[in-house]
């Protein structure tokens, strides 16, 4: 079954640096694509999640939680058009993020930071293993991982809507 990956924190401010499709080509016996620069990765090859977090932390030079999570649960996600309906501009855009464990907290959705109307980042819900919200621009940047991981307690690592919809349509290649 492949299985798509997600490494938190990773290229971010210059910050756990690594070379992804150079991670990609050491892992070709998994069959690993490389999908951009932030550390998201599609593993067509037979392999379970331990196996596959095991390989990836062999290979890179600094800790970070890890989501890897069956490939069907994220085409499955974006065949539901979770968005659908909303109208993403440079001004607002939709994210999701992998949860690298299970959520310890429920919080009480939709969460806006900062609260109010001029919020940053609205964490409306969770599906199965992916959280979900939009982003809307502020002179104030604020990360929806941190807004996650403060709201359930376990690390998330985010990516904008558009890289799931590439990640689905290579897993669906």
């Amino acid at each position: 079954m492949p299985h798509v990956v997600f490494i938190r924190a990773a290229n971010v401010g210059g910050k756990n640096v690594f070379r992804p499709a150079q991670l990609a080509t050491a892992l070709a016996h998994l069959g690993v694509v490389n999908v951009g620069a932030a550390g998201t990765f599609v593993v067509r090859e037979k392999a379970g999640a331990t196996e596959i977090r095991r390989e990836i932390r062999a290979k890179l030079s600094f800790e970070t939680a890890i989501a890897v999570l069956p490939a069907k649960q994220l085409v499955e996600l974006v065949r539901s058009q979770p968005f659908r309906g909303v109208k993403f501009s440079k001004q607002l855009r939709g994210w999701a993020a992998p949860l690298c464990g299970r959520a310890k907290m429920q919080p009480a959705l939709p969460i806006t930071v900062p609260e109010g109307t001029e919020w940053s980042v609205r964490f409306d819900r969770l599906e199965g293993p992916f959280a979900l919200g939009l982003w809307h621009w502020r002179p104030r940047f604020v990360f929806a991982s941190q807004v996650v991981e403060n709201a359930i307690g376990v690390p998330a690592t985010t990516r904008w809507w558009e890289t799931f919809e590439r990640v689905a349509a290579v897993i669906e290649r």
